[in-house]
């Protein structure tokens, strides 16, 4: 999750040699033409833009993004096996050494899955012209490939300057800050996937309207983003480090429940989400907080977007490994200082079907978070990015899209334990101690599934193989778009017109639900823009169709509202 955990991460990765990571201030250095497009680069203001030809990986790179030609498998396997050799003289180190011989990642890099041929996109607030050098320093440290990356922007350009709202948050949530989020989920992914390449969506708050402080942490330009990169398969995975409390909407449930249109994109599309849930433990930090969960609910709380049934929430936990490289013991939760790996249950989204097995455990009616645990050194933030690197292994492997894991992880792995390379996560809790004193009861990570890790943690060479094996198994991708699908679709026929059949002279009221509360919606009648209404605090548009004032015909037409994640249809008759 987003946070100041994240920017320490920027000084702590340095560590070892002061070239590794750059400060912000350094954001200006000039970045090589062929790997990111800074904000000023020539680049289509909307990945719906592009022609359906365009669409892929590679589309939306700046000017001169051609990659050098891939190595053969042979030669991946020697450059990844004398990167394994190298990090074995080296230090312990989280983000390093630990999470690849803690999560056993080189097992498999040395038969050749490494994440080649699959991308995995990272979804941020703002750019970081400087990632380059920081991925390029880090790499020279474990003798690793130097991946692909580009910058897309689905909202369009940035804006010269960072938007006053983001401004407003100062170093928990203005555009500068992003620098070291961006940075700790690039490295993540291609810490576990050195082969993958990496999109980068920097997608600013208040491109439309000046949001509440909620969606200034959390802007829906972040789902606009998925939506784009779902409908031109941009990646095949999506990461998301950022989040805010449910409780800290100001428009409360309809401004969550209409960010749905963006996950359900990626499961249509057949891309797992990954969403980090927080570093706050069993409470969120607030929109606006001074410093990292200095300033949080009263009360347990979680996020959006990991509250999502669609998405898969990534908790923090540790892996215990010994000066060889070793596992050392299981792992515990993670939990350092003010923090800790975030978990409880949504208020927003009942228990999903998959979680109906374990609901003896969480005893309750709504969704548990996380799903599953990864490194949560430097947050939860890490987490997520890592867990989305495995997942390019396993889509690599799987030759096609993975889907949603839950289905598979709750149906199938989770269950199986070890031998699906599921490992407990046992000890700590997310329970907080507010500066009054007050403690925020939470939850304790035990043997089997818990509210606290859920799963628990991966051992890779055996959770890519059972991954890929459940996935094809169960038919779980099909599945997953259908039902996503299926649910689209019943967004965008949440609109009625009354009557259906409008006579001469007369009007028909239209009613429109599900949008961004105050957001604007665009009216069309058989193609040609009428009007456009802001939507209420409720998400709901209304508007009065007139025939005789439109100059429509005799027949049947076709009205649509289109806005910045939602577009819905229905037909009506003029008589």
């Amino acid at each position: 999750m987003r946070s100041s955990t994240a920017r320490r991460a920027l000084t702590l990765l340095a560590a070892p040699v002061p070239a590794l990571v750059l400060s912000a201030a350094s954001a200006s250095v000039a970045v090589p033409a062929s790997v990111a497009a800074p904000a000023s680069a020539a680049v289509p203001a909307s990945v719906a833009a592009l022609p359906p030809s365009a669409a892929g990986p590679n589309a939306w790179a700046a000017p001169n993004t051609a990659a050098a030609p891939a190595p053969s498998r042979v030669r991946q396997i020697k450059v990844l096996t004398r990167a394994l050799a190298r990090m074995r003289k080296l230090p312990l180190r989280y983000l390093g050494t630990e999470d690849v011989f803690g999560y056993g990642v080189g097992a498999l890099w040395r038969k050749g899955i490494d994440g080649a041929g699959t991308t995995v996109a990272v979804i941020e607030g703002w750019n970081y012209p400087g990632i380059t050098q920081q991925v390029d320093a880090f790499d020279k440290v474990y003798n690793l490939p130097n991946p692909h990356i580009a910058t897309i922007y689905p909202a369009g350009k940035l804006p010269k300057k960072c938007p006053p709202g983001m401004v407003k948050l100062g170093s928990y949530g203005s555009c500068r800050a992003w620098s070291g989020e961006l940075t700790l989920d690039v490295l993540s992914v291609h810490l576990m996937a050195p082969y993958a390449k990496i999109v980068i969506s920097a997608t600013p708050a208040d491109t439309q309207v000046t949001e509440d402080a909620a969606s200034q942490v959390a802007p829906p330009e972040m789902m606009q983003a998925v939506e784009d990169i779902a409908r031109h398969h941009l990646a095949d995975v999506i990461s998301i480090s950022d989040g805010t409390g449910e409780s800290s909407y100001s428009a409360g449930r309809p401004e969550i429940l209409a960010q749905d249109p963006g996950e359900l994109a990626a499961a249509a599309a057949g891309i797992p989400v990954l969403v980090a849930t927080g570093d706050c433990g069993v409470v969120q930090n607030l929109p606006a907080a001074s410093s990292q969960c200095g300033d949080t609910t009263t009360f347990p709380d979680t996020a959006t977007w990991d509250d999502s049934p669609w998405v898969t929430a990534v908790g923090g936990s540790i892996p215990v490994v010994n000066g060889r490289h070793k596992l050392a013991g299981p792992p515990q939760l993670w939990r350092s200082g003010c923090c800790s790996s975030a978990a409880g249950f949504s208020r927003v989204f009942a228990r999903p079907a998959y979680q109906n097995g374990v609901a003896s455990i969480t005893a309750s009616r709504m969704r548990s978070v996380p799903d599953i645990t990864m490194d949560g050194t430097f947050g939860t933030s890490e987490a997520s990015p890592l867990l989305a690197g495995v997942l390019a292994l396993a889509t690599q492997e799987n030759r096609a899209d993975l889907g949603p894991i839950n289905p598979v992880l709750y149906g199938t792995l989770g269950p199986a334990g070890i031998k699906d390379g599921i490992v407990d996560v046992i000890g700590g809790n997310d329970s907080v101690t507010l500066p009054s004193g007050t403690v925020v009861p939470g939850f304790t990570a035990v043997a089997g599934f818990d509210v606290a890790s859920g799963w628990g943690t991966i051992s890779a060479p055996a959770f890519v193989p059972a991954l890929v094996a459940g996935t094809k198994a169960g038919h779980e991708e099909a599945a997953a778009r259908a039902q996503a699908q299926a649910a689209l679709a019943r967004l965008g026929r949440a609109l009625s017109v009354t009557p259906a059949s409008i006579t001469r002279g007369a009007t028909a009221r239209l009613v429109a639900a599900g949008f961004l509360p105050e957001h604007p919606v665009r009216i069309y009648v058989d193609g040609r823009s009428v009007a456009t209404r802001r939507a209420s605090r409720a998400g709901i548009v209304s508007y009065a169709i007139s025939p005789s004032r439109l100059g429509l015909a005799a027949g049947r037409h076709v009205v649509t509202l289109t806005s910045m994640l939602l577009t819905e249809r229905r037909g009506f008759v003029s008589r």
